[in-house]
């Protein structure tokens, strides 16, 4: 009784995951309370109609997935047009695509065997290269709690998928856990993560740029100072990590620009890392640093871990503006900076 009750819920699951869109209409789900740590992802998994529930109103998010379900999830969202013929087990099809596309590659999936984070981060990592999206890995490991303990053939695509914000550690002190199972509350975040970074349509999406506008990059002359910020494309990683200066005050990530007045609006975007930063944009005119944030921004400034976030903001009159991202246990970057 026990296999067969077994085999029934993953039946349930397994069609919660092929099916079409015509279930996404219910993003909300009786398992899944708002304060749930992935409540936002499931429900956007759920309108995109990449998930679904496992009915009754439930989204079990933590019930664990087999490789199966996951591939399934890949495959329809970046490889539905090289699904073949279907095969003598639901699943055969999408298994057969991830084989021939060889995203399962360094992998130890089965289908009807659970998936574990190390096999997650692998899968994300192959989509990457399969998609010709760049990829930059850690350069510092240690961030991972237990690098160490990293197997070298997974090294490449924990370090990648951690510094591209589409993994992130499983306690505050960032321990990756790679041989822990995964759920399908875990699937509805990296799946989120895999189409941001990979965009909807398999290309990085980009902001709209304003008409007019001028791009701020490193090294322009407007840009006055950067506070524990490194040059990348397009803009600058900002990484605190908790660290304290000699005076005992926290390191801030923030850098400031010069307008001269000549511009009214500023536009950029922030993409969280880690530690869900904060953003506060301020006038440095005068002594007083008044914000620049409209009421309704001030309520709500953040950016979640592995999203991005763009801000437009009126600096019509302001000669020096100054952004600040987080304070400690902030890493982030500030891409596509523009004036017009």
């Amino acid at each position: 009784m026990k296999n067969r009750t077994k085999r029934a819920v993953g039946i349930a699951l397994a069609l919660s995951l092929v099916s079409t869109t015509a279930f996404a209409a219910s993003a909300s789900f009786a398992d899944v309370p708002s304060d749930h740590w992935a409540s936002s992802f499931i429900s956007e998994m759920a309108e995109k109609g990449v998930m679904s529930g496992v009915g009754d109103n439930k989204f079990a998010p933590s019930s664990t997935l087999t490789g199966a379900e996951f591939v399934t999830m890949v495959v329809r969202q970046f490889y539905e047009d090289k699904i073949g013929a279907s095969g003598g087990m639901w699943y055969s099809a999408f298994m057969d695509a991830a084989e021939k596309e060889g995203i399962l590659s360094g992998t130890g999936i089965t289908a009807e065997g659970t998936i574990s984070r190390y096999d997650m981060a692998q899968l994300m990592y192959n989509v990457l290269k399969a998609q010709s999206i760049a990829t930059t890995p850690l350069s510092d490991p240690s961030k991972v709690a237990d690098w160490s303990t990293v197997p070298s053939g997974y090294q490449d695509a924990v370090s990648v998928c951690y510094n591209m914000g589409m993994l992130s550690g499983i306690d505050s002190k960032g321990t990756f856990g790679g041989n822990g199972n995964m759920d399908r509350a875990q699937a509805a975040v990296v799946m989120s993560r895999l189409i941001d970074v990979c965009g909807d349509s398999t290309t990085t999406p980009t902001p709209e740029v304003p008409a007019g506008a001028v791009q701020i990059l490193p090294g322009d002359s407007a840009i006055t100072d950067v506070k524990n910020g490194t040059p990348i494309e397009g803009g600058y990683e900002f990484d605190t990590s908790g660290a304290i200066n000699a005076a005992g005050t926290d390191k801030y990530a923030s850098m400031n620009i010069k307008l001269g007045g000549k511009y009214s609006t500023l536009t950029f975007t922030v993409t969280a890392i880690e530690y869900n930063p904060g953003v506060s944009v301020n006038s440095w005119d005068n002594s007083l640093h008044p914000t620049l944030l409209t009421e309704e921004q001030l309520k709500d400034s953040g950016v979640k871990t592995g999203e991005s976030r763009t801000f437009t903001i009126n600096v019509s009159g302001v000669n020096e503006v100054s952004i600040k991202v987080g304070s400690r246990f902030c890493h982030a970057t500030i891409t596509g900076i523009y004036l017009s």
